[in-house]
């Protein structure tokens, strides 16, 4: 990535450098589109089948111990998992992280109950020593193309390297969103795009809110060329619902996944993200399951779980009886609509159901933003208001969220990336 204004302020507007969709590889093709503008004809059956064919197509050469799947307790793994033992493949399962999550915890049960290796991670308490240790790792091996918040995931992929050799790893990258749709979370949505496509804000009024939370002030003529590069985003169009499109598929598919898929490239022969293949997104919009197929209906995110439901029970029904890390399982879905509801909201509202995160931005990440920012070169403070950012940052009451972190983690990141290529 190119350090200057223009390019941090567009990585600051959408979490990510949004110059890598001219260079990736699109997961939304003309023929996606036009299978959306066609009647459905396709059911979760074919659905089904083409999940199988991928997997198949993708471990004909290899034994039991060369197969991976990045387990969670969620769905998308969960169904990948169902296929795999439907064709009488038992993965090495793996997880990363604070033992006391429950997507770890829910994977460490399925796996011991159904006998399949199982390994978690990268599972020392953070320090900045280990993060820093990581974060000039992952910079080195993507050459700054995947963000420091990626340095967990390094650390996990390489440990699991050195304890098991994979040949091909399976991932539920993009699962659920071209199913239930977009979701914004300041995380790989930022509060510019919602702001924008939610018309919260007039577009002048928004560009300058976020520049401002993430210490940039550009000039009037600065602010016009960067307005001319944003509205030739494909998102930033006046259909709320087609930037949603484009959204989930230019920038979560084709930028935010890709960072993971590609760092555990470095380290697994085949790394293949089931629901990114073209094969299965050409079968999903010609379903009634792609969440554009469900715009206005109030029931729509009903037919994630139930669609999900359907092909495990298909696929190896036993692992319909395992919870979810939402606290319900599968075949709680299937005994209709309203004991699923009434399920999820005792879980959620009532019962407050408790989990840990897998990764937590704590003290030590306070400790490693106030290092590294002391040794952030002029270069880049040219670019950022230095007194700004280091008044918020000695302020007593930080965030410990990845979505707020990336104010300040973003002049620390492109710093890096500057010192790595002045490295022999």
């Amino acid at each position: 990535m190119k350090i200057n204004k223009q390019n941090s302020a567009l990585f600051s507007l959408f979490h990510h450098d949004v110059s890598e969709i001219l260079k990736a590889k699109t997961y939304f093709t003309d023929k996606l589109w036009e299978n959306l503008q066609n009647p459905i004809s396709l059911s979760e059956n074919d659905l089904g089948k083409e999940i199988l064919e991928i997997i198949k197509r993708n471990t004909l050469k290899f034994s039991n111990d060369e197969i991976g799947l990045t387990l969670t307790g969620g769905f998308d793994s969960r169904v990948i998992l169902a296929a795999l033992l439907h064709l009488g493949i038992k993965p090495v399962c793996f997880t990363y992280g604070n033992e006391k999550n429950r997507d770890i915890q829910i994977a460490k049960f399925i796996c011991q109950k159904l006998g399949l290796t199982y390994y978690n991670v990268a599972t020392e308490k953070p320090t900045k020593e280990w993060y820093s240790k990581w974060v000039d790792e992952t910079i080195k091996l993507e050459e700054g193309n995947a963000h420091l918040h990626r340095a967990h995931r390094t650390a996990a992929i390489s440990e699991l390297n050195k304890k098991h050799t994979l040949k091909v790893l399976f991932t539920g990258h993009l699962g659920g969103e071209n199913i239930r749709g977009l979701s914004y979370n300041d995380y790989f949505a930022s509060p510019f795009f919602e702001d924008f496509n939610e018309s919260k804000l007039s577009f002048g009024e928004n560009i300058k809110k976020q520049l401002s939370r993430y210490f940039l002030d550009l000039n009037d003529a600065e602010i016009l060329e960067l307005t001319k590069e944003i509205k030739s985003l494909p998102w930033m169009s006046e259909n709320s619902d087609l930037n949603k499109l484009y959204f989930v598929n230019e920038l979560v598919g084709k930028i935010h996944h890709q960072q993971d898929i590609r760092l555990y490239s470095k380290f697994v022969d085949s790394v293949v993200p089931v629901y990114l293949q073209e094969s299965y997104l050409e079968k999903l919009t010609l379903t009634k399951h792609h969440f554009m197929r469900k715009l206005g209906k109030k029931t729509g995110f009903l037919e994630h779980p139930k669609l999900y439901c359907e092909l495990i029970g298909k696929f190896y029904a036993p692992l319909l009886d395992f919870e979810l890390s939402n606290g319900y399982a599968p075949k709680d879905f299937l005994k209709g609509n309203v004991n699923y509801i009434i399920k999820r909201i005792w879980q959620k509202y009532i019962k407050k159901l408790k989990n840990y995160p897998s990764f937590s931005y704590n003290e030590w990440y306070i400790d490693f933003v106030k290092e590294k920012s002391a040794e952030i070169s002029e270069d880049i403070w040219k670019i950022y208001d230095k007194e700004k950012y280091l008044n918020q940052l000695n302020d007593t009451q930080l965030k410990t969220t990845e979505g707020f972190w990336h104010k300040f983690s973003n002049p620390i990141f492109f710093d890096l990336i500057n010192k790595n290529k002045t490295l022999p």
